[in-house]
Order: C-alpha cells, then structure tokens, then sequence
C-alpha cells in the first residue's frame, strides 16, 4: 500500500491533482481509496458527484470520500471526556464535570483532528493499493504532520512527571502502611500515555517511511506559490519528511520557473500539468487532460 499526500498552497490544484492521480490509478486497475481532509472540501465539485463523510464509489477501483472534520472534533471531545471519567473515579465528589466543557477550547484541536481521520482512513482501508489525501492549505497540513512528533517529546516528558509522582506516591504509602503490601495495579494514566506513545511511535513512522508514504508538492509558475513551496520543504526537512514530487501546474512554457524547481527542489522528481483552457470539472474533462504519470506508480497503461 502506498500513502499519498497532495499538499500546498491554497488554490494551486491539490484537490484537481489528487483526484486526476487517483482516476489515473483506479483506470490502470489499481484500488484507491481517495480522502479529503480539506475543511474546504473541492472534491465534490471537481467529480461532480455528491461526496459525504461515508465512502462513494467514484469509478471501479476508486472510492471517495470528504472527512467532516467537525465530526472528529466532537469524537475526540467525547472520547476524552470518557477517559477522563474512567481514569479520575472521584471526579463527581469534587465536582470536575462542570470542567470537561473547557475541552472544546484545547489548543491543536483542529490538527489532531485531521491526525484521528487520517489513521482511522488507512487502518480501515489496508486492502488498497493506494490511499490518496487531499490535504488542507499548507499551515495546517504541516502542523498535522508534526503533531506525531511533537506529541512524542511532550508524552516522554509526562511520563517522566508521572513516574516522578508515583515513586512519591509509593514511599508515602509505605511509610503509612508498611512494605508488606499487595502491588496495586498498573496506573490508568500511565497505561494511557503508554498507549498514546505506541500511537504516535507508529504515525511518526508511517509517515516518515519514503517506501509507503509519498509527498506530492502543487505549485503554480508565480512567485508567491514558489515562495511558500520552499519554505514548506524547509519545514518538512526539519521533521525529516522527504518530498518525493514537486508538480508544477498551470504549466505555460515557463522554462525558466522548471529550472529555478529543480534547483531548489533536487531530489524531487518533477513533474508538470499543462494550464487548460477550460475549469477541470465533470468527468469528461478530467479524463480529457493528458497526463503522463504512468512510470511514477509503475503502472501500464490501458
């Protein structure tokens, strides 16, 4: 299974690109699974087809679907609120509930959302040769991307802290009741950062495995776009997040934009989209325009 990611500026083509890929693919017999993750949502216009939050059938081979980012919102809220019961029993004899409402203002919300859709999509789609996703405007998408990192060095720090309290806890204990006593059980909170660290051990990994998982970058031949797209390859090298394509769209004879990509972006492989004369949208028209992408994926064409 491979795992794509089609990540840039807004209004670049990222939607158009993820969903000309993944048509690509499904025609050269390939099973995609094609999300977007965009709050946004363009998908459903490009195909002309109403998309939801539950799977589509686009064509044979590709499904589609638009992930209601609200919806993961309110499952994290509801699942830490649950947690939060479970762990802290006493919570009601200090009158804690009226504080579970203060969840929604976590900071971060948005991006761990966005992280909860996006392994929820692949553990549940691992019979595809391809999971494509259509990814936010670019600040977004690189804070979900980081997430797996930087909730590793916070989760290994909380877990020094808690360690820290327990051994505390458990010289207390024995001063007040003695060595002789039965080992309690393991700590809840300490199961559950233990839980989250395997969690983010696996996501960090994934994503950064260059053998599955593929980031395509979509800009446009104007200096803005460009600006942004170097600036996100800095990030993704400082989370050491490879960038295996950079595809330039709207493409109209601007050599002297090609050269000025491959500069920056060495050890990309490159690629172009020829600027059209009409809107991408419908299905005729997307499988009107000429790609020749077929050696990236290593498929033969039809």
């Amino acid at each position: 299974m491979k795992i794509l990611f089609f990540i840039g500026k807004g209004g670049v083509g990222k939607s158009t690109h993820s969903a000309l890929f993944a048509l690509q693919l499904a025609r050269n017999k390939q099973k995609v699974f094609l999300n977007s993750i965009d709050p946004a949502h363009n998908l459903n216009d490009i195909f002309k087809i109403p998309l939801g939050s539950r799977p589509k059938e686009i064509i044979h081979g590709l499904t589609a679907v638009e992930t209601d980012l609200d919806l993961w919102i309110k499952k994290y809220l509801r699942d830490t609120e649950r947690d939060f019961k479970s762990i802290y029993r006493y919570q009601e004899a200090f009158n804690l509930q009226k504080y579970f409402k203060t969840l929604k203002y976590t900071p971060g919300l948005e991006e761990y959302s966005v992280l909860l859709a996006l392994r929820s999509t692949i553990e549940k789609n691992k019979d595809s040769d391809y999971i494509i996703f259509d990814t936010p405007p670019t600040a977004l998408t690189l804070r979900f991307l980081a997430l797996p990192q930087t909730s590793l060095l916070w989760l290994k720090e909380l877990k020094e802290f808690r360690k820290c309290i327990l051994d505390k806890k458990e010289i207390i204990t024995r001063i007040r009741k003695g060595k002789g006593d039965t080992p309690e059980e393991k700590d809840p909170v300490m199961l559950k950062i233990d839980g989250l660290i395997q969690t983010y051990e696996k996501l960090s990994s994934l994503i950064k495995n260059t053998s599955v998982t593929q980031i395509f970058l979509v800009l446009n031949p104007d200096k803005l776009s460009f600006s942004e797209s170097t600036r996100t390859r800095d990030t993704l090298d400082d989370l050491g997040i490879p960038i295996y394509s950079v595809i330039l769209n709207k493409y109209a004879g601007q050599e002297s934009f090609i050269k000025q990509i491959k500069r920056e972006f060495r050890g990309s492989l490159f690629l172009k989209t020829e600027k059209q004369d009409k809107e991408i949208i419908g299905m005729e028209t997307l499988a009107s325009i000429p790609l020749d992408f077929g050696h990236v994926f290593n498929v033969v064409e039809d």
